[in-house]
C-alpha cells in the first residue's frame, strides 16, 4: 500500500511547541498518513547542534503520545554535509510511499540557496505552513500540496537555546520533559 509521508526536517535542536503542533496538525487534519521527522547531521549553512543523541532522546519524550509520527534517521546516517535533494532521492528510492516535504513560509525566501534547488522542486511536493511574518509567496515550479496559514506566534530555537543558557524557564516554548531534559543534561550551556 502507498501511503503518504510527511517528511519534516530540521535541526530539532531542540524539537519545541510549534513542531509538536505541526505534528499534530498533519495527523488531525488526515493531510498524511504518517509524518517522519528527519533530524539532519550538520546543517548545510553551518550551525551547531546538540549532538544527535540528545536531539533523537527530545525528539521521542515529545512524539511519545502521537501516533503515526516515526523518526527517520536517512540523514542522521549520510556521510558529510547532507542535501535535501539527496535525502529525497534516497527515500524514493527505497520506499514506494508518496512524499511531501514540510517547510515554514520562511523557507520560501531562502529555498534558492538549497542545494540543486530546481530539481528539488521537481522531485517532490511541499507542505507549508504559514510563520509569522513571511509571506506565502509563490516559487516558480513549487508543487504545493497544502498550505496552512497558520496564526500562532513563532517559536525560535534560537531563542530556547539562549534561554537554556541563561538558565530561564522554557514553559510555553517546549513540553516540560523537554525542559526538564535540557536542564538535567546540561545543553545549551
Amino acid at each position: 500500500m502507498v501511503k503518504k509521508i510527511a517528511l519534516f526536517g530540521g535541526s530539532f535542536n531542540p524539537i519545541h511547541n510549534q513542531h509538536i503542533r505541526i505534528i499534530k496538525r498533519l495527523s488531525k487534519d488526515k493531510i498524511v498518513d504518517e509524518v517522519w521527522l528527519l533530524p539532519c547531521k550538520k546543517h548545510a549553512f553551518n550551525k551547531n547542534f546538540a549532538a544527535a543523541r540528545h536531539r533523537i532522546k527530545m525528539i521521542k519524550l515529545a512524539i511519545k503520545n502521537i501516533k503515526n509520527v516515526k523518526i527517520n534517521r536517512a540523514e542522521l546516517n549520510s556521510k558529510g554535509t547532507t542535501y535535501t535533494i539527496n535525502t529525497i532521492k534516497k527515500l524514493k528510492s527505497r520506499y514506494s510511499h508518496r512524499f511531501f516535504w514540510v517547510i515554514g513560509s520562511d523557507i520560501l525566501y531562502e529555498i534558492k540557496r538549497w542545494n540543486n534547488h530546481k530539481e528539488l522542486l521537481k522531485e517532490i511536493e511541499f507542505i507549508v505552513f504559514k510563520r509569522k511574518g513571511y509571506h506565502l509567496k509563490v516559487i516558480r515550479g513549487m508543487r504545493i500540496h497544502k498550505r496552512f496559514n497558520y496564526k500562532e506566534n513563532n517559536i525560535s530555537s534560537t531563542e530556547i537555546r539562549k534561554r537554556a543558557k541563561e538558565g530561564k524557564s522554557l514553559k510555553g516554548l517546549v513540553p516540560l520533559c523537554i525542559e526538564r531534559y535540557i536542564k538535567k543534561e546540561g545543553l545549551y550551556k
